[in-house]
């Protein structure tokens, strides 16, 4: 079926360490990019021709993470459990915009989280 892949981007600085990992394992601090798509089918989009307005991809995606900047990862939840690596903040990304979706833009699901701990450095989790 035809549909449409809209994203925004948000940023956070926030520190971790990863137990088990090399130079990981002492704290340290990446200048978070995460990347936030959505795809609406082209059947739900409103009568304006629109799937989601960016700005609300943009804010949902900033707001998924205003609780991590200039933190500690470690100590928050759900990391305290399962260390923060890139892929498991990506998918915790996922879940949480997936469940706020559902009101905001009921005719859009998450399609994927590009989340970059560095320049170079990127995951991506597809639900």
């Amino acid at each position: 079926m035809a549909h449409y892949l809209l994203s925004a981007e948000a940023q956070f600085s926030a520190a971790h360490t990863l137990p088990g990992v090399d130079m990981c394992e002492r704290m340290h601090g990446h200048n978070w990019r995460v990347r936030l798509t959505v795809r609406v089918d082209e059947t739900g989009l409103d009568n304006v021709g629109m799937g989601v307005d960016f700005r609300t991809i943009e804010q949902l995606a900033a707001g998924l993470v205003a609780d991590w900047e200039h933190r500690y990862l470690n100590d928050l939840e759900p990391f305290r459990t399962h260390p923060p690596t890139a892929e498991f903040m990506a998918r915790t990304i996922a879940q949480r915009a997936q469940a706020q979706l559902a009101t905001s833009a009921p005719s859009a699901v998450i399609e994927e989280v590009a989340l970059w701990e560095m320049p170079q450095y990127r995951v991506v989790y597809r639900p």
